[in-house]
């Protein structure tokens, strides 16, 4: 079944056809699917089966209902033994770190206890919950679904069923490879971000030197501190003017902008449009919608 409104997300800021952060691959018999990771990932045989090579992974077959993580710079193959589909879920550190479900206190204690070095790649077979979640989230894929932040909800839903229905030494094992130094970097800076106003007290607060900032964030979020916190709060304001009544001039004063002027600035970078047309643009759609 299609959207009864597929033409209205296109225009949405949370539109992302070019790298959706879940996606439904078909494989037919001996067709290969290649992952060659800049983010965290997963990858689940919904259906069929597959040979996998990654990294201890060395020819190991994957039946349907089992998924494993990819860690970020990691590459891997999969070859397709009959027809099958896998959904593959892009993980990256922002939101295992953003997502309040999901048991972080415990993993990163055991993390900090558990330092050696370990490559080894942990298999996570479906349950009946995680099964039928899996399921339902394939036909959203298949609809043509593209909206980044509706996806985002579906995998703070997986986090939560993990953390729920699954064994926490089980789940520990299969999310292990992406606790590293990076991730405790960036746990630092969400928990942090929303108590500075300078990049130069974040700097402060997480013990870097200016320089030493900006290579870390450059390393990991392939952006500036500047450019990477202005995108976190284009998101904050992106909501305000959509999914409140506030007044522009409360925004803007709450986002810390000195002038009208220069909120509407802000506004044609990240959303090219004023914040009138933005909200007019989103009550259009609301209109349209409940014709």
């Amino acid at each position: 079944m299609n959207p009864c409104h597929a033409n209205e997300q296109i225009t949405c800021f949370q539109y992302n056809e070019k790298e959706p952060p879940i996606e439904f691959v078909a494989l037919s018999e001996g067709k290969i699917f290649e992952v060659l990771s800049n983010t965290n990932q997963i990858v689940f045989t919904h259906s069929g089966s597959v040979t996998v090579f990654c990294g201890a992974l060395s020819d190991k077959k994957m039946k349907s209902g089992e998924s494993i993580l990819i860690p970020i710079q990691n590459a891997a193959t999969f070859t397709a033994l009959r027809k099958t589909t896998l959904l593959v879920m892009k993980l990256d550190f922002e939101t295992l770190t953003a997502c309040e479900s999901f048991p972080l206190k415990l993993l990163l204690n055991r993390y900090e206890k558990s330092r050696e070095k370990d490559d080894s790649v942990s298999v996570l077979k479906y349950n009946r919950h995680l099964k039928n979640f899996c399921n339902v989230l394939a036909d959203y894929v298949k609809d043509g679904i593209k909206c980044s932040y509706f996806y985002g909800l579906k995998i703070r839903e997986f986090l939560y069923l993990i953390r729920v229905y699954y064994d926490k030494i089980a789940v520990f094992h299969f999310f292990k490879p992406v606790y590293n130094d990076d991730f405790i970097f960036i746990n630092s800076v969400y928990q942090n971000m929303d108590k500075v106003k300078t990049i130069k007290e974040l700097a402060s607060v997480l013990d870097y030197s200016m320089s030493g900032l900006e290579k870390r964030f450059h390393k990991i979020f392939k952006n500036s501190p500047h450019q990477w916190m202005q995108q976190q709060r284009a998101k904050k304001i992106y909501y305000e003017i959509n999914c409140t009544k506030r007044t522009f001039s409360e925004i803007a004063f709450d986002f810390g902008f000195s002038s009208p002027a220069h909120f509407n600035d802000f506004c044609r970078i990240y959303f090219n449009d004023t914040p009138g047309g933005v909200r007019k643009e989103s009550e259009k759609l609301s209109i349209a919608l409940f014709k």
